[in-house]
């Protein structure tokens, strides 16, 4: 006999009627999908930060092999040959 806490109230879900029963179905089926979703989405931004980590080295390599291209500025602090 599995039991459900609500509002600070314990249930025993083999007496609830049909209807309770389903909110609680729909409740965890919600938040099983929030989870998931969550979880897309934080690998949606871990592939979003590599990307941009890729265009960053790919318009690097693009603006050196341009003829004629001056080498970039060294970043502020860094040695000067």
């Amino acid at each position: 006999m599995p039991h459900v806490k609500i509002n600070g109230v314990t249930y025993d879900v083999d007496t609830l009627d049909d209807e309770v029963k389903s909110h609680l179905r729909a409740l965890a089926f919600v938040d099983a999908e929030s989870e998931r979703l969550g979880m897309q989405l934080s690998i949606m931004r871990i592939s979003r930060d590599e990307i941009g980590r890729r265009l960053d080295l790919a318009l690097t390599r693009h603006e050196l092999n341009r003829p004629g291209a001056a080498v970039p500025d060294a970043p502020p602090g860094a040695a000067k040959p």
